[in-house]
């Protein structure tokens, strides 16, 4: 008589199912111990006997063999092999909870602040797609070059280096961003001024936090950037909208609107959503305004969102506000979301001095440090100059998916509908001035698969503008015809 084959000879795993083929390899052998098909101290063959047998990667045998032992069914020892331990974990299944009885629940009364947070548009949710605005070209990603400086962050950093850190940032990247600011956007920073945050959403949150009281007077723009408004209105403060015209914002209304404000928030090298530029005559006006009457504290202070000031297609870059701040009272914000990719969550801040240490104290009480790894593999893509080829690269790709895209639209749509292409940034703009409601075209070009946003929800003011926010950096230029026919057909369906 043939001998029996042993327990695992008549396993296979099922390669239609979606369960991962080592959590199939390990299913099967915590059943094959329940069930006392295999006692304590028998031997599983070894992971290259049974990955032969199977067909599969032998480490695809050895991770579920380490699942195994963590979870104790099995121990391994060098020459003995791997077996069955003799102290098994409870075998029994656990037995189901009865679930408690159904009680009515009554609404949360959520607190003031976020009642008023939550009546504030913010982008939310994993909402992806083609002409989405603020997204990069996440397809030109740097992942080989990132991957192995990760490798190197990885291999080379001891284990005593992931204790806490300092609330304002990873000292190397901070010395990185500070070389980085002075190379690529002419800004001197001490390192020191520097605080690294998760992304810029946490910059405006504490700079409000920092600088708000109740009833004081923000400025912002109109239209303006919706995770402005959140964190500011959560602090009680009075926002006083000011509108933006082709030079930028307007300073001189904004002084008469709002003499008494405390804080200015402005995207002077690329407004967002128009994409203008605040001209140099009204950026020495608002620096004028800031500084006041220094001896008794001075005018507003100045928050200047640079997002995405890398991403100059033409003329020569635009310094920022900051360069021309002598008396210090602009808080510059900067992210690597546009440059690199969002989910990197990299923000900073280069602070005036003596807001500095609020600043980094506020940072630790709700966040206590950045993530380490993160900020480390940052510091050399900088540093080795990985950025610099990066930036160069993404400029050429950007301009030339902007102008197929620019192109395709203006080829197809109406010619009263102008396709307003940028100097600077990521998103271009499409004035839909005398056609249908741009909130009705873009529920329409959802439904077709692509997602400008519209221009009208980024107003206060109910005779907003009507138009649409639309990508195009993640967008190849083999698609910009298609996208195009999307967006053509969208505003048609929506004059129906």
């Amino acid at each position: 008589m043939a001998d029996a084959l042993p327990v695992w000879g008549v396993f296979q795993p099922d390669r239609g199912d979606p369960t991962p083929l080592q959590e199939q390899i390990a299913g099967f052998f915590r059943r094959s111990i329940a069930e006392g098909r295999l006692a304590p101290g028998a031997r599983l063959p070894s992971s290259r006997q049974l990955a032969e047998q199977l067909v599969v990667a032998r480490n695809t045998v050895s991770l579920a063999y380490e699942r195994l032992t963590a979870e104790g069914y099995v121990v391994g020892r060098r020459g003995g092999g791997t077996r069955v331990a003799h102290d098994l974990p409870d075998l029994k299944p656990p037995v189901p909870a009865q679930p408690a009885p159904a009680v009515p629940q009554a609404p949360v009364r959520l607190s003031g602040a976020a009642q008023k947070m939550m009546a504030e548009r913010v982008g939310i949710g994993a909402v992806d797609g083609p002409l989405q605005p603020g997204r990069p070209g996440l397809d030109a990603f740097p992942g080989r070059i990132w991957a192995r400086l990760a490798g190197r962050f990885w291999r080379e950093t001891p284990a005593t280096a992931f204790g806490y850190g300092d609330p304002a940032g990873f000292i190397d990247l901070r010395l990185a961003i500070s070389r980085y600011l002075g190379a690529f956007r002419g800004l001197i920073v001490d390192p020191d001024a520097l605080i690294v945050t998760s992304g810029a959403q946490q910059a405006i949150d504490l700079i409000s936090r920092a600088l708000l009281d109740p009833d004081d007077t923000a400025v912002i723009e109109e239209p303006c950037y919706p995770g402005l408004r959140g964190p500011m209105v959560a602090t009680g403060a009075r926002l006083v909208t000011v509108p933006v015209d082709a030079d930028g914002l307007d300073v001189a209304r904004a002084r008469s609107l709002a003499p008494d404000a405390r804080l200015v928030t402005v995207t002077p090298t690329h407004q967002f959503p128009l994409g203008v530029t605040l001209s140099l005559s009204r950026r020495r006006a608002l620096v004028d305004w800031a500084m006041g009457d220094l001896a008794s504290g001075g005018g507003p202070f100045v928050l200047e969102d640079d997002y995405d000031g890398e991403f100059r297609y033409a003329g020569k870059p635009v310094p920022p506000l900051k360069a021309l701040d002598g008396a210090d009272r602009v808080l510059y914000v900067g992210t690597v979301s546009k440059a690199l990719a969002p989910s990197l969550r990299i923000g900073f801040i280069a602070a005036p001095q003596r807001l500095v240490d609020p600043l980094v104290r506020l940072r630790g009480h709700f966040d206590r440090q950045p993530a380490l790894d993160t900020q480390a593999v940052l510091a050399r893509f900088l540093d080795e100059g990985h950025m610099a080829g990066h930036l160069r690269r993404m400029r050429t790709l950007y301009r030339e998916r902007r102008d197929a895209l620019a192109d395709a639209l203006e080829a197809v749509l109406d010619s009263r509908f102008t396709v307003e292409r940028p100097e600077t940034g990521i998103n271009l703009v499409v004035s839909l001035e005398g056609g249908p409601e741009d909130r009705a075209v873009v529920e329409k070009a959802m439904a077709l698969g692509v997602r400008p946003a519209p221009i009208s929800t980024y107003f206060r003011d109910p005779t907003r503008r009507n138009g649409l926010l639309v990508g195009f950096a993640s967008l190849p230029r083999a698609r910009a015809r298609w996208a195009a026919g999307c967006v053509k057909a969208a505003i048609d369906a929506a004059r129906t």
